[in-house]
Formats: C-alpha cells, structure tokens, sequence
C-alpha cells in the first residue's frame, strides 16, 4: 500500500466490509450483563447472519450444531444458550425446526433489535431485552433470598457495659 491514501482506501465503500454493530444501550441492559460469554459470542454469530434493512430478520438460519461447531462448545452448551438468549429476548424464533421435520432445515431467528421483516406493517424492533428484569429464584446469582426451610437470620446484639 506505499505511496497509495490509506484514508482514501477506507472510505472507499467496497472496502470497508461487513460488521456487527453492538450498541452501548444494549451491552449496558440488564439482560446482556446477565449472559455468558459464551452467549455473547452466539449473539454475535448469529447477528453475523443478519443481512440489513428489509432483508431477513426472522429468517435467519442457524441450527445449535452450527453454533457448537463455530464457538468452540458443546451442543448442550449452545443450547443452553440459545434458550438463554430466547429468555432475556435477544432473539424469537421464526419458525421452528428438528429431527422430525423432512429436510436438514434449521431454526430461522428474529433479532429484536432489528424489526421483522417477514410481515408488511410497521416496522419497529421490540427490543424485548430492555425490559427483562432479573426473575426471583432460589438459584439465582443475583438476588440473596432466604431457603423457604432455613430459620430467618439472626441479628446479632452487643450487650451494652454500663
């Protein structure tokens, strides 16, 4: 690239490639600092698959082999994942798939973040995400709650010295 404009070649359109956008609102939702890492990377991969603006939101292909394969896991894991990110609303799903179905078709995804695209209407992302909340459970990380059978805690007194 001697004597060429680096800055020139950047701006160039057809150089610049494809990307995957995260935004600052997003990363900074409850429900995103509540993922993995490994969910993270599934969110991306499949967002990779997302094509823009009236293209294919809700019809993008990706089946839990394929993440296994891609991120390095197991498939319990990346179905795990997929079922985490389903919970805290980062993806729908568009049309099921499986074993039972005729053809190796595999699930087809919605990016809430982005409308849907596979309805003529308004299009408006729901971003379900911006609302999920943390869900009171006794295995939580989050929340301290007490066992329904453990005795409430005690509160522990100096006894004054006069």
């Amino acid at each position: 690239m001697s004597g060429t404009n680096r800055r020139k070649y950047h701006q160039n359109g057809e150089n610049r490639g494809r990307y995957v956008m995260v935004t600052e609102f997003m990363m900074s939702s409850a429900a995103w600092q509540s993922l993995d890492g490994n969910c993270r990377a599934l969110y991306i991969e499949v967002a990779r698959r997302y094509r823009g603006p009236n293209s294919n939101n809700g019809k993008i292909p990706y089946s839990v082999r394929e993440a296994a394969a891609a991120l390095h896991i197991g498939r319990t894991t990346a179905q795990r994942c997929f079922e985490k990110l389903l919970d805290r609303g980062f993806l729908k799903i568009g049309k099921r798939s499986g074993f039972n179905m005729k053809g190796r078709v595999a699930t087809e995804w919605l990016l809430t973040e982005y409308p849907d695209q596979r309805t003529a209407g308004t299009f408006v992302a729901s971003k379900e995400f911006m609302s999920w909340k943390p869900g009171i459970s006794f295995h939580s990380p989050v929340l301290n709650i007490q066992s329904p059978t453990s005795e409430p805690p005690l509160v522990l007194r100096r006894d004054r010295v006069a």
